[in-house]
């Protein structure tokens, strides 16, 4: 068992040590995301969409999947294009390289904790 001496001055010494972790997501400052970061996809330019649904062939967790443009969306130049359930994808990558138009691209943002499962797809 340690003496307590050892104790106190281990105590001491975290006591005036800086603080090794955040609260998070209370406190989001500090927290450096790496450059290579495979998170969340975005839109990179909608408008090349052609629906050619390759997109969604070689998703290995048949994450995405191609709908018709609603008027609030974002608009392709078919009418169509390609949605995420992020409750299924791997963030793998595999949609975003096979894209032949430069579509789709991963986003830096790594927060996806969503309160219902229908906010877990993106439109």
């Amino acid at each position: 068992m340690p003496s307590l001496g050892k104790m106190e001055r281990e105590l001491l010494k975290s006591a005036r040590s800086k603080q090794a972790t955040v609260i998070y997501p209370f406190t989001k400052e500090g927290l450096n995301v790496p450059p290579d970061l495979r998170g969340k996809w975005v839109y990179k330019n909608p408008n090349n969409c052609t629906g050619c649904k390759i997109c969604e062939r070689v998703c290995p967790s048949d994450a995405i999947e191609m709908i018709e443009c609603r008027p609030e969306d974002v608009q392709t130049r078919t009418g169509f294009r390609p949605i995420c359930h992020f409750d299924r994808c791997l963030l793998c990558g595999q949609c975003v390289e096979s894209c032949p138009r430069d579509v789709l691209e991963l986003s830096d943002e790594f927060e996806m904790a969503y309160l219902s499962r229908d906010d877990m797809v993106i439109y």
